[in-house]
């Protein structure tokens, strides 16, 4: 049985009281965020998590084009990104072309964003961190519909601001 709340004007409705109490911590978390603006000391390092200069820097040697792009699309913005935003950064000519069913509801490009997913996941992990310490998905559910928003990990976003990360070639291509 869904259930729906609102909160600062916007509904949502998730799986279970569990899910709810989640999401409005995550949602309190990040209007909190919105008003303050942090600081560029190392106390906000400390403060952000497990990210370092060092091991951002690793992650970024590990991974491929398609997963810094979309780590990109996703600093690219300080507020949650839906998924199929996110699928609009990557060419069709790299999207599955096999069914026209995908094609028209725009499957293809979450089938590659779940691939791209999937292959920064495995990077994360060998350095002993969860996708949770990158990015956190989030599903919101409106007029019947579900979306995915992804949110970056304050204290990653922090070391990719100190890395002056992304790098020009990225925004270029991501348009932004």
């Amino acid at each position: 049985m869904a259930i729906e709340f609102q909160f600062q004007g916007e509904w949502y409705k998730v799986d279970s009281p569990q899910e709810v109490v989640a999401l409005k911590k995550y949602l309190r978390a990040h209007a909190q965020e919105k008003e303050s603006s942090s600081s560029d000391s190392s106390a906000d390092l400390a403060a952000h998590g497990k990210w370092t200069s060092d091991l951002f820097a690793s992650l970024m040697e590990k991974i491929g084009y398609f997963e810094k792009k979309f780590l990109a699309a996703l600093l690219s913005v300080s507020h949650p990104i839906d998924a199929l935003t996110v699928s609009r950064f990557f060419p069709d000519s790299v999207r599955y072309e096999k069914k026209r069913l995908r094609r028209k509801l725009g499957w293809e490009g979450l089938l590659l964003l779940g691939g791209i997913q999937s292959g920064l996941v495995r990077h994360v992990r060998a350095l002993g961190l969860e996708p949770f310490d990158v990015y956190q998905v989030h599903i919101s559910w409106k007029n019947g519909q579900r979306t995915r928003y992804f949110t970056v990990d304050p204290g990653f976003r922090f070391a990719a601001e100190e890395q002056g990360w992304p790098p020009k070639f990225l925004r270029d291509a991501l348009g932004t």
